[in-house]
């Protein structure tokens, strides 16, 4: 029986999620609430499901043996929902397996997307107060306020822009100087990487071109057309280098203003005008007491912290090389 219910469960890690979680639940503060909903942006989680009560009995032990199923027959898996002493209702989830007390404790374990976890929290009929992420340690409860908010960021993230305008602001329930942060780091990690990678070498003329009024007219798109922007294209020093046939790269040095933990001091954009290929990377501020980060983030949306911040003055250098050696790892394959 224990083998059963021990399913085929997918194995991978959210350290960044759950660096945030606690974070957050060691100080909950505005800042880190932001980060943590940036940290569960592209995240999946595992959700504990059951089968059914109609679904035959075969179905269900096909199901657990891991045999293929016909689509016209597989069991549709239901959440499965815990209950706390207050008899409030939410459903759990897993940042990985390694945050579960008893590997074989659930019928059935779902991967899930952080879009269909959201659907979950917020479907009316399960008439839940929230998900409880890792339940067997964290214990961080996401309430239906944190859970429209995310919402609303994964809708900005798919149409390339942050929420617009006032309505918005005053559903995520942020000051103005959250909301500033909120705004940056939504640019930083999400509108300006995803320009770079879908506009390439237009992306390069247009900073060329433009310089700090273009880099402004993208830190102004969380704002919309109703809330000031603090940015202005005099906060942005912008030097592009030709460094030969295959590389040229911007330095951006950006606003001084609103600085905070993960918040980008500049960017560096590399692109070889041979295959068009782009790279995106940061020198982020580090958390209190600790080092500034050069960080990159992928096509995919992907944001990793790299390495140490290299002494002022060799950003550029540091960079290049972490180009080169990629070039190189990928002409070796």
């Amino acid at each position: 029986m224990e083998n059963e219910k021990n399913m085929a469960m997918p194995e991978f890690t959210n350290e960044e999620v759950e660096k945030a979680i606690k974070q957050f639940l060691d100080e909950k503060s505005n800042e880190n609430m932001a980060n943590l909903m940036q940290a569960m942006r592209d995240t999946r989680f595992l959700v504990p499901a059951d089968f059914p009560p109609d679904i035959k009995k075969q179905v269900i032990e096909k199901a657990k043996r891991g045999e293929k199923i016909d689509v016209k027959t597989a069991p549709r898996m239901l959440p499965i929902i815990v209950q706390n002493p207050q008899g409030e209702h939410f459903a759990p989830a897993y940042t990985s397996s390694k945050q579960m007390a008893e590997k074989g404790k659930y019928p059935a374990i779902l991967n899930v997307t952080i879009d269909e976890l959201l659907r979950i929290g917020s479907n009316p009929s399960l008439k839940l107060k929230g998900i409880i992420v890792n339940p067997d340690t964290d214990k961080m409860i996401l309430h239906p306020k944190f859970i429209d908010a995310m919402k609303q960021l994964k809708a900005a993230q798919k149409q390339g822009t942050a929420p617009q305008g006032k309505p918005e602001v005053k559903e995520l329930k942020m000051s103005r100087a959250q909301f500033e942060l909120f705004a940056r780091r939504t640019c930083e990690w999400g509108i300006i990487p995803r320009v770079v990678y879908n506009e390439n070498a237009e992306f390069m003329k247009k900073l060329e071109e433009k310089q700090g009024k273009f880099m402004a007219t993208l830190y102004r798109q969380p704002y919309g057309d109703k809330l000031p922007c603090p940015y202005s294209e005099k906060d942005f020093e912008i030097m592009i280098l030709d460094i030969d046939e295959e590389t040229c790269v911007a330095s951006i040095e950006l606003p001084k203003q609103n600085m905070a933990p993960q918040m980008a001091h500049s960017m560096y954009i590399v692109w070889n005008p041979q295959n068009n290929e782009m790279r995106y990377f940061t020198i982020e501020q580090g958390m209190p007491n600790e080092d500034n980060v050069l960080c990159s983030v992928d096509a995919a949306g992907k944001r990793e912290e790299l390495q140490t911040a290299p002494p002022t003055g060799s950003e550029i250098s540091a960079v290049l090389e972490l180009v080169r050696e990629d070039r190189e790892d990928a002409q070796a394959e």
